[in-house]
Parts: C-alpha cells; sequence; structure tokens
C-alpha cells in the first residue's frame, strides 16, 4: 500500500481482535439470528462446542452490543410510556414504584391502531422521579409526538418538551368500576413479553450491569418480529 501501513479486514467490527475463529463467530451469528427467541450462552456453548462459558456469554454479549444503530430514529405519533420492575414485584413494599431490589425500567412503545404495535424502547432508570422520566422520554420519543402515560405525577410537565401529554387516572378507573391494567396495554404487553424471554431464554440470569444490553436484544427481536407480521398480512 502507498501509505506502508497495514489493516485487517476485521478493524471496526465485533470480530477484531478476538481469539476465537471466525467460523465460529459466524455460527454464533446465525444461531442468534435464526431462533426467534435468540440463544443463551449455555446452548451457544453446547451448540458450538465452545470451551468455556464466560466465552460464549462474551460472545453473545459482542454480538448485542451491536444490535442498536447509533442515532436510529426515536418513536413517533402516538407513544404509550410507563415504567416496571424486571423480575417481578417483592412483596412487602409500599406502592407500585417502590424499588426494593429489582431493577425500574423504562418503557415506551408506538400504538398504531386499536391493537397494534410498532416500535418498542426499554431503558434502566436510576428512579421514577421527573428528571429520570422526562429524560427517558426525550431520549425515546420524537417532539410532537403524542405520550400518554398513567397519573404519576413525576409525567406532568413533559409538556415543556415539545410533546402533547395525556395523563390517564388509575385512580379514575378503579373509581368507573375498570381495570387499572387497561389505561396502557402496549407498555404493559411489551413489558410481559419481555420477562417472559428474559426467564424463558435466559433463565432470568441477568445481572444488573447487563441488564441494559439484554433489553436491546429484545427491542431488536420485538421490531423484526413486527416486521415480519406486518409483511405476512401485506402479501
Amino acid at each position: 500500500m502507498a501509505c506502508s501501513t497495514r489493516t485487517s479486514v476485521t478493524a471496526g467490527t465485533l470480530f477484531d481482535r478476538r481469539r476465537t475463529p471466525l467460523t465460529v463467530w459466524f455460527a454464533a451469528c446465525w444461531l442468534s439470528a435464526m431462533q426467534n427467541n435468540g440463544v443463551s450462552a449455555q446452548g451457544l456453548q453446547r451448540s458450538l462446542g465452545i470451551g468455556s462459558y464466560p466465552t460464549a456469554w462474551a460472545m453473545l454479549h459482542r454480538i448485542r452490543s451491536v444490535l442498536v444503530r447509533p442515532g436510529r430514529d426515536r418513536l413517533g405519533g402516538v407513544v404509550e410510556a410507563d415504567e416496571t420492575f424486571i423480575g417481578g414485584r417483592e412483596p412487602g413494599l409500599q406502592g407500585g414504584r417502590a424499588r426494593g431490589k429489582k431493577v425500574l425500567v423504562g418503557v415506551a412503545v408506538e400504538v398504531t391502531g386499536p391493537r397494534g404495535f410498532g416500535r418498542a424502547r426499554m431503558a434502566v432508570l436510576a428512579d421514577a422521579s421527573g428528571p429520570s422520566l422526562h429524560h427517558f422520554v426525550a431520549d425515546n420519543v420524537e417532539p410532537g409526538a403524542l405520550v400518554v402515560t398513567d397519573g404519576w405525577t413525576s409525567y406532568q410537565g413533559i409538556e415543556t418538551l415539545g410533546y402533547a401529554h395525556e395523563a390517564r387516572s388509575q385512580r379514575a378507573a378503579r373509581a368507573r368500576g375498570e381495570d387499572p391494567g387497561a389505561l396502557l396495554p402496549a407498555v404493559h404487553r411489551v413489558a410481559s413479553l419481555a420477562e417472559r424471554w428474559l426467564l424463558g431464554t435466559h433463565q432470568g440470569a441477568v445481572g444488573d450491569e447487563h441488564l441494559q444490553a439484554y433489553l436491546n436484544e429484545f427491542e431488536f427481536r420485538f421490531e423484526n418480529a413486527n416486521r415480519r407480521q406486518r409483511s405476512r398480512r401485506r402479501s
């Protein structure tokens, strides 16, 4: 080369400076992509004969790191937003937003019809305060969208960020004899699917410090499944 330098065809990719052969990496990518629910590190280790569990886990974690495109478009249109605790509620806690030992996760989902869902975003939250929730909405929802939430006071003021805001009161729903859980069906459905995926594919063995990477993978799979369903309906 004119510049008298050498480079590698894997430079700048997830395969850069890896000791595991590329053939094993390609097989791992194929297994991860071809199975609707993905593959666990233990399953990958068995399928490919990888020497150790940590190696299989590190490979999958590196694959997860490229599933989210930098600068991807934010959600738009009508968007439901709420929070949930991954791992379920702990007994004895007062209030639905009491942290305990569980991880608080923000959930935002595009609503495309009476029962239709678009894209989804999930992010680990420090707490359910106004600054945390406003930051989550601003990071994941395009200004001008209609953001539908419950009546939690921390959502108040998101109008100043450029959003239309519709707050649905759980207390009012109970007074009408309605199910408060039905006020935000999209986010509750997506949160339930995410938790079932974590428990089913990964047996719930996800450390707090790595949860965001798993949520990114779930978003990727959820959106791909939605695209396939829309494509089948059109055909």
